[in-house]
């Protein structure tokens, strides 16, 4: 955690993670946490897997006026932190907990080229939890029939939206009924295809 005071940002977060915490040290070892945090008050990155100074931070921002960042927020008396949502909405037992059963996983890639397994920890973004989220609400609200549009851009995770959308599809009841009979994917991508495939096959 960082914060303007102290004239540190979430820069400043990213540089210690990747300088000062030890991947060897037995608490940042793989799969031993589900996610590293990198806050500042208007910016949050992630990272699943510390590497020293190749940690890879993603961001974890709600977005703001189709763009990066962050929207202003006004808070109850106004001026309140813009990265607040984090722990209000993200990182409450219920939010957190749904996250932990719904799309936080260890996936296994398999090198098409040289057949070598890699072990990969996954958790979401922030704009694919407020889809999956959204698209969910709404179904348990009007049902099933309606028609979405799902627009992602070029490496924002479509495959991992598409899976995780699927899978909680699956078990999404309206007034005690399945809303789903089954749920059917069509991709006219091979990769993509396989991708999906994996991610909904690691959560049976």
């Amino acid at each position: 955690l960082k914060n303007s005071l102290t004239k540190q940002t979430v820069e400043d977060a990213v540089q210690q993670y990747q300088r000062d915490r030890d991947p060897r040290e037995r608490l940042f070892e793989f799969g031993r946490c589900v996610v590293h945090f990198a806050v500042d008050d208007s910016e949050v990155r992630m990272c699943t897997e510390l590497k020293g100074k190749g940690s890879w931070f993603l961001p974890f921002n709600q977005g703001y006026k189709d763009g990066a960042g962050n929207p202003p927020n006004a808070g109850s008396h106004g001026g309140g932190l813009k990265t607040d949502y984090l722990w209000r909405e993200v990182l409450t037992p219920a939010g957190l907990t749904n996250i932990l059963e719904n799309y936080a996983q260890i996936v296994v890639e398999k090198d098409p080229r040289t057949g070598r397994k890699k072990h990969k920890q996954v958790w979401p973004r922030y704009h694919q939890l407020r889809l999956v989220r959204q698209a969910l609400a709404d179904v348990r609200a009007q049902g099933a029939g309606k028609r979405y549009l799902i627009q992602h851009s070029a490496g924002s995770g479509k495959s991992n939206s598409i899976a995780w959308l699927a899978h909680q599809l699956i078990g999404l009841k309206r007034d005690d009924k399945e809303g789903f009979d089954s749920v059917i994917v069509v991709t006219d991508r091979r990769l993509l295809d396989d991708q999906i495939q994996t991610t909904i096959k690691q959560f049976m």
